[in-house]
């Protein structure tokens, strides 16, 4: 995931950034579709919508001033903001598809792309071993992800044979 903000001198990228930012928007997508089914906004889902949003607007204002150091800091500032808005989105989405390991993994991913702007945007002093944190959190990231969408498949699945008896 090193590549999601770095390039190899370690300097962040915008296009690897962009690339990482479309991936969201698809898994926000999948979350949308119909393999998921549509439950109604509970109070605790917008309870957690807003704990969402709180975490990922804080950590932005928390990370601000090292952006504004940052090379490129007039394109990543605001690319960075767009990009913790479209994570914060999909975390959102992988609430409301009502799987834990889908909502797991959207928290992980969450977890890994903070660790890692901690690290590049030199937040904090350098941490040994810093990128085995961002990796590990990165690949449960896509695991739990992956296996909450085979659940929600194998869920449909099972509610269309019911359906159909």
């Amino acid at each position: 995931q090193m590549i999601f903000i770095c390039n190899v001198a370690n300097q962040p990228s915008v296009s690897g950034m962009g690339a990482f930012a479309v991936a969201h928007l698809l898994y926000s997508v999948t979350f949308l579709s119909s393999r998921y089914a549509t439950y109604s906004a509970s109070s605790l889902n917008r309870f957690l919508y807003l704990i969402l949003l709180i975490v990922g607007g804080a950590f932005y204002i928390y990370l601000f001033p090292f952006l504004q150091k940052a090379p490129n800091s007039d394109l990543l500032t605001p690319g960075v903001g767009i990009y913790f808005i479209l994570i914060t989105i999909m975390a959102a989405l992988a609430i409301r598809t009502r799987h834990a390991a889908t909502l797991l993994g959207s928290l992980s991913f969450m977890v890994s792309d903070a660790s890692l702007a901690l690290q590049v945007f030199k937040v904090l002093p350098s941490i040994e071993h810093g990128q085995i944190y961002v990796m590990v959190t990165y690949y449960l990231a896509q695991l739990l992800i992956t296996v909450g969408d085979i659940k929600a498949v194998e869920n449909k699945d099972d509610f269309s044979k019911w359906k159909r008896s």
